[in-house]
């Protein structure tokens, strides 16, 4: 099989449980580098959250990461190729939806979380301690209606997120992409803004077939990804069912070098 691109999401695949790289993997996809294919992100998580694991492994900083869930494509050092935009009304109607909720709201733009919480909670602490990007505390009536953002995200305990997923109208899985990345998480991005979409995209970009691109991924917000006959598609071992019934094979868990040991396969 001849591959030019891999393509891989983070937290589940390429990071193991100590959110870190491990030794094996780091070679694999170093030696892939250095063979020309280019490797590349593709996370929910902004480029602060990703460029320090590639440049560790020594991926050229010429290279792509696709971030924001699809939201925004990128370059390594921080030059955007496409971006795709959700409005301030679609933060409104948002916002509607988490009156009562548990749930906080937190929305990204390309440098900076916002939120209209009075302070940060625990799963927001974590989040800009992974992803290296800080918050900003706004008001709503602070925003102009010509403001815009990259990606929302609603953060809260498994139960309070099943309650709040059974209050999202049936309507908005058509204006937006919804997805998640656990049970904790309910991701938004703007129609057509995925992972799998910006991944064919920049390959058609650079003259690269679908067939000659294997992504790596375990959770839902990778799904997009698995949806593409074309593509190579390697479930992680911890990989929720409806990726492992959609791929081309399933590889062993993040915390057992799953991308090194496909890649052995594959390359």
């Amino acid at each position: 099989m001849a591959i030019k691109m891999i393509v891989t999401d983070l937290d589940g695949t390429l990071l193991t449980s100590n959110h870190t790289v491990s030794s094996q993997t780091a070679a694999a996809l170093k030696q892939a580098n250095d063979q020309g294919i280019l490797v590349m992100p593709a996370s929910g998580r902004p480029l602060s959250g990703v460029v320090s694991y590639f440049k560790e492994i020594g991926i050229s900083p010429d290279n792509y990461a696709v971030v924001f869930n699809g939201g925004m494509v990128q370059k390594l050092t921080g030059e955007v190729v496409v971006s795709h935009l959700l409005s301030y009304e679609d933060l409104t109607d948002l916002i509607k939806l988490s009156e009562g909720s548990q749930c906080t709201l937190q929305f990204m733009q390309k440098d900076c979380y916002l939120t209209l919480e009075s302070q940060l909670s625990d799963l927001m602490k974590l989040t800009t301690k992974l992803t290296k990007m800080p918050f900003k505390f706004i008001k709503k009536e602070e925003l102009s209606s010509d403001f815009t953002f990259i990606k929302a995200e609603f953060l809260g305990s498994a139960s309070e997120i099943a309650k709040l997923k059974a209050k999202i109208p049936k309507d908005w899985y058509q204006r937006w992409e919804i997805s998640g990345s656990g049970d904790q998480i309910i991701e938004i991005n703007a129609p057509g803004a995925t992972k799998g979409n910006a991944v064919h995209e920049l390959a058609e970009k650079l003259k690269i077939k679908d067939s000659e691109v294997v992504v790596f991924g375990d959770q839902a917000n990778d799904l997009s990804m698995f949806k593409n006959d074309s593509f190579c598609k390697v479930a992680m071992g911890n990989a929720i069912d409806d990726l492992k019934k959609r791929a081309t094979f399933v590889t062993a868990s993040h915390d057992e070098d799953g991308i090194a040991k496909a890649l052995k396969q594959i390359l």
